[in-house]
């Protein structure tokens, strides 16, 4: 089946964009520890694909990675089907990124595996517009202490902790526990998940992998109603449940995944949405 791309060119009108305009769902956000949303930065890429060229972090470039994944989806794929995403969201480096999570989409049963590549790539797809945003649009709204929490983690001075990357990742302590797996100083320098392809897919996968509230998203993920578990999640104050304010964003997600699933000829399984 052809793969179609998404017809998205912004999501000015969806949450959670507009709740980054809002006081009031700003503060429910910082209350439930969810990513942010976005910011479009056309990044010159000079610090991109340096650490898995220099094997830094003994990464293997894409061609050489022994990911289950990159048999079924490659760059050219990902580009057909994201024809707007900026030089960061390089599907190759997503692969490097992956031999760092090896168990990421590589069960050995391939409709299992395509399930957790399509539900990632509609979690991150919808956290970072199609993968045309490197940053979160709103960041130049909020003043350098906006996503900084001093209780556990010092923030680094001058250093802003917006949402970046393919998850959007943010707040001080996610950056700071993320560059700590990932052994990278990411606390003091935050820039660098918006500037080097293998880094920022590693912070997404990091996520990914890491349990939130004793469940990880791998975990759960290929299994029945996986899709909608993803989703719980990542950011199931603000999607799901009775009332939750913004179930429209819930159902771009589940749109993202659909295609995708259609993509990779995978079928999902079970409910896709959290508020089924």
């Amino acid at each position: 089946m052809k793969s179609q791309a998404f017809p998205w060119s912004s999501h000015s009108h969806l949450l959670p964009f507009e709740l980054r305009c809002d006081p009031h769902f700003r503060s429910l956000l910082q209350a439930s520890k969810q990513p942010p949303s976005v910011y479009q930065s056309k990044s010159t890429m000079k610090l991109a694909g340096v650490i898995a060229s220099m094997g830094l972090l003994g990464v293997a470039s894409a061609d050489d990675s022994s990911s289950s994944f990159a048999r079924f989806f490659d760059q050219a794929r990902f580009h057909e089907m994201f024809p707007d995403a900026v030089e960061l969201y390089n599907f190759d480096g997503l692969v490097d990124a992956a031999s760092k999570y090896t168990e990421f989409a590589n069960t050995g049963n391939d409709d299992n595996d395509k399930r957790e590549l399509a539900a990632f790539l509609a979690q991150t797809a919808h956290e970072c517009d199609s993968f045309k945003a490197a940053e979160e649009y709103a960041r130049d709204t909020y003043s350098v202490w906006q996503y900084c929490d001093n209780a556990s983690i010092a923030c680094a001075p001058g250093q802003r902790y917006h949402g970046r990357g393919p998850i959007q990742l943010s707040w001080n302590y996610n950056y700071y526990n993320a560059g700590e797996a990932l052994g990278i100083d990411l606390l003091n320098s935050p820039d660098i998940v918006s500037t080097d392809t293998t880094v920022t897919w590693m912070t997404a996968l990091w996520y990914w992998m890491t349990p939130h509230a004793g469940r990880v998203i791998h975990d759960v993920v290929a299994g029945e109603n996986g899709f909608a578990q993803s989703t719980d999640i990542i950011n199931g104050g603000l999607e799901c449940g009775p009332d939750a304010p913004n179930t429209g964003n819930e159902q771009q997600r589940i749109t993202y995944f659909t295609k995708m699933c259609e993509a990779l000829g995978v079928e999902p399984l079970g409910a896709t949405s959290c508020n089924a």
